[in-house]
C-alpha cells in the first residue's frame, strides 16, 4: 500500500469508525432530548387544528404553515410524542445527508472523503443542543436539496427528457420548502440564476431556458402555493394570516435587521470548530461556482476556469464538465443559504445548521478531508477535559480560562463527557412513568438556564397544582415563552393565543401604532375565562450580570403569601403584580402561579 494511503485523513474505515461511535452513543440521548419550546408551541397548534381551531386567530405564528402541517400529521398519528417528532427529524437529516454524499459522488470524490463528511454529521447534529433540533429551517433544506439534485441530475442527460415537467418537479419542491419558511425564496432565486444556463444546455440555449426552465419552476410553484393558499381559506385562517403577514412580520424583520451587527460576532462560533470552516467553505464555494462556469457559452474542457489556475495540490483538476456542474450548484446553494441566514434571519443557533451539514458535503464534493481537522481538534479537547477530570491543577487552569472563550476554542464534545452519557441507559426505557419522563429531560437538557429552555420537572409540579385546582379550557395563562408547555401537560386549551409572550412583546414594542404594541395586553382583557397565569422567573435572569444577581433573583419567596423574590427590578409588571399562589421546588423553583385579578402592567413611578 503507498505510504500516503496510510494516513489517518485518507482512511476510510476511521470515519466509519467515528460515525459508528457517534451515531451508538448519540441517537438515542438524541431521541430522547427534551422538545424546545419551539417544538410545543407547533405541537399546540396542530392540537388547535384537530380540535377544530383556527390556525392564526387561535394560536399566533409569525410562519407560513407548512411545518404545522407536518407536525399536524404526526400529532393525529402518535398525539404529543416528542419522541415521534425527534424520529422524523432524524430521518429528515440523514436523508439531507445523504443528498449531500450524492453531491460528493457526482463530483467525483473518493470514499473516504465522503465518510469524513458523514463523520463530521454524525459527530455534529445529534449532539447539538435541543434548540436546533427539528427546526424548519433543516427540514426546509431536504426539498431545497432534492430540488438542486434533480437540476444536478436532469443536466447530466445528453438529451432532458420533458425538461418542462423536470423542471415543474423542482419548482413543487421549492414551493413545499417555501411554505415551510419563506426564507429559501431568495435562495431559489439564486440557485436559479447560476445553474439555468448549464442546466439547459449552455448559454446558446439560454432563451430555451428562460421559456422551459423557468416557466416549469413558476408553474410548480405556484400549485403548491395555489394548494396552501386555499387550505388558508377554506380553513378561515385567511384573515388572521394577512394580519400577522402585513403587520406583525414587517415588525419582526425590523427586529431582525437591528441584530444585524452582532450577528457577525458569532458567525464563526455557533457549533465551534465546525463554524470555522465557513472560512475555507466560503471561497471554495465561490470558486466552485466560477469553475462551472454558469454563464459561458461552453464549458466543455478537460479542465476548468479555476482548475487552469490553480495548483492539482488544491484543486481537483480532473473533474469533467459534469462534476464541476454539481460542485458549482451545490456551492451557490451553500452561498445563497449562508447569506440569508446571516443577513436576514435572527441570531438563533439552528439558523446556521442547514449551511454547517451543506459545507461539509461541499468539502466532500471537492475531495477535501478539512472535517477531519476538525475532529481531532474535538479529540485534543476532549482528552485535555478527561486529564482534567483526574488533575486538579489542570481543570484550575482550564477554569482560569473564561468562560465565552474557553467554550468557543476548548469545547467539551459530549463523547468526551461521562457526566452527558449517564443518561444513555435510561433512555432506552420508552414506557416510563411521566415523572421519569420529564425528569430524563432534565438531566438531558445541554441549553443553558434560560427563559427559553422548559423546565420539565417543575412545569408539572405546576400542570399538577393546577389540576388539583381543576383547572380547564381557557382559564389557565402561560407568560414569557417556555410556560405555555403547561397546555399540552393539562390537555387544555390556551387561554389565550400568544405562546411565546415574551417575543410578541419584543416584536410589537417595534412597532409605532399603540394598537400593535398593546394587542397581547388587549387579547388578555378578552380572556375572561382566565384564572391563572404562569410567570417565569428565568426572565429576570436577562437583567443578571452575574451569579451573585442570579442567586437573589431566584432567592426564596419573602413571605408565605408572597412567594416572589425579594429582588423583583420590575415589581409592577405583569403577572409580577398579580397574588401568588404556587411555586415550584417547594416555594424556591423558577415558575410561580398568580391569581389573576388585573390583565396589564402598572405604569412605574
Amino acid at each position: 500500500m503507498p505510504e500516503q494511503n496510510r494516513m489517518p485523513w485518507r482512511s476510510v474505515r476511521l470515519p466509519q469508525l467515528l460515525t459508528l461511535i457517534a451515531l451508538v452513543v448519540g441517537v438515542p440521548l438524541f431521541l430522547r432530548a427534551p422538545p424546545w419550546c419551539d417544538i410545543t408551541l407547533y405541537q399546540l397548534a396542530a392540537r388547535n387544528l384537530i380540535h377544530g381551531g383556527v390556525h392564526y386567530r387561535d394560536l399566533f405564528d409569525t410562519n407560513l404553515p407548512g411545518y404545522v402541517w407536518v407536525v399536524t400529521g404526526l400529532y393525529w398519528l402518535f398525539g404529543p410524542s416528542a419522541l415521534a417528532l425527534r424520529v422524523l427529524d432524524l430521518a429528515i437529516v440523514t436523508g439531507i445527508v445523504a443528498l449531500g454524499d450524492r453531491f460528493a459522488k457526482w463530483g467525483g470524490a473518493s470514499a473516504a472523503a465522503r465518510w469524513w463528511a458523514v463523520a463530521a454529521a454524525a459527530l455534529f447534529y445529534p449532539f447539538t443542543s435541543e434548540s436546533a433540533h427539528a427546526q424548519r429551517d433543516v427540514w426546509m433544506l431536504l426539498p431545497a436539496l432534492a430540488a438542486v439534485a434533480l437540476r444536478v441530475r436532469r443536466a447530466a442527460a445528453a438529451e432532458p427528457a420533458r425538461p418542462f415537467r423536470a423542471s415543474c418537479i423542482e419548482g413543487a419542491l421549492w414551493g413545499a420548502a417555501v411554505w415551510i419558511k419563506p426564507h429559501v425564496g431568495p435562495v431559489a432565486l439564486a440557485v436559479w440564476v447560476l445553474t439555468a444556463a448549464r442546466a439547459n444546455g449552455g448559454a446558446a440555449r439560454f432563451r430555451a431556458a428562460v421559456r422551459a426552465d423557468l416557466l416549469g419552476n413558476l408553474c410548480g410553484g405556484a400549485a403548491v402555493g395555489i394548494a396552501g393558499a386555499a387550505w388558508l381559506v377554506l380553513s378561515g385562517a385567511w384573515r388572521p394570516f394577512l394580519d400577522v403577514m402585513l403587520v406583525w412580520n414587517p415588525l419582526y424583520m425590523k427586529l431582525a435587521g437591528n441584530e444585524l451587527g452582532g450577528r457577525f460576532a458569532f458567525q464563526l462560533v455557533w457549533f465551534p470548530p465546525w463554524s470555522l470552516g465557513h472560512l475555507l467553505a466560503v471561497p471554495l464555494a465561490v470558486a466552485s461556482v466560477w469553475d462551472a462556469a454558469p454563464f459561458a457559452r461552453r464549458c466543455e474542457g478537460a479542465v476548468g476556469p479555476v482548475g487552469r489556475r490553480l495548483s492539482a495540490r488544491v484543486w481537483d483538476r480532473t473533474a469533467d464538465p459534469r462534476a464541476r456542474f454539481a460542485r458549482g450548484a451545490l456551492g451557490a446553494l451553500y452561498l445563497a443559504w449562508a447569506a440569508q441566514a446571516l443577513f436576514v434571519q435572527r441570531a438563533f443557533h439552528y439558523v446556521h445548521v442547514p449551511e454547517t451539514l451543506l459545507m461539509f458535503a461541499l468539502f466532500a464534493a471537492h475531495g477535501w478531508r478539512a472535517v477531519a481537522v476538525g475532529a481531532l481538534h474535538l479529540a485534543a479537547c476532549g482528552a485535555l477535559w478527561l486529564l482534567a477530570d483526574a488533575a486538579p491543577p489542570v481543570r484550575a487552569a482550564l477554569e482560569r480560562v473564561p468562560e465565552v472563550p474557553r467554550e468557543r476554542w476548548l469545547p467539551r464534545h459530549p463523547l468526551a463527557d461521562p457526566k452527558q452519557l449517564r443518561p444513555w441507559p435510561d433512555c432506552w426505557r420508552l414506557a416510563a412513568p411521566d415523572a421519569d419522563r420529564f425528569a430524563l429531560w432534565d438531566r438531558l437538557r445541554r441549553y443553558p438556564e434560560h427563559e427559553a429552555s422548559i423546565g420539565w420537572e417543575e412545569l408539572n409540579e405546576v400542570a399538577e397544582f393546577l389540576r388539583a385546582k381543576g383547572a380547564g379550557d381557557g382559564e389557565v395563562v402561560g407568560w414569557f415563552d417556555s410556560p405555555h408547555a403547561v397546555y399540552l401537560l393539562l390537555d387544555v386549551e390556551p387561554g389565550f393565543r400568544f405562546m411565546h409572550v415574551f417575543t410578541a412583546l419584543v416584536i410589537s414594542a417595534h412597532s409605532d401604532r399603540p394598537e400593535v404594541y398593546d394587542a397581547v395586553y388587549a387579547e388578555l382583557g378578552a380572556a375572561r375565562r382566565a384564572r391563572y397565569v404562569i410567570s417565569d422567573l428565568e426572565w429576570l435572569m436577562t437583567t443578571a450580570d452575574g451569579a451573585g444577581d442570579r442567586a437573589e433573583l431566584l432567592g426564596p419567596p419573602v413571605a408565605p403569601t408572597d412567594l416572589l423574590p425579594a429582588a423583583r427590578p420590575c415589581p409592577r409588571m405583569f403577572p409580577f403584580n398579580q397574588p401568588t399562589v404556587f411555586r415550584s421546588r417547594n416555594g424556591t423553583g423558577r415558575y410561580v402561579v398568580h391569581e389573576l385579578r388585573t390583565r396589564t402592567s402598572d405604569p412605574e413611578p
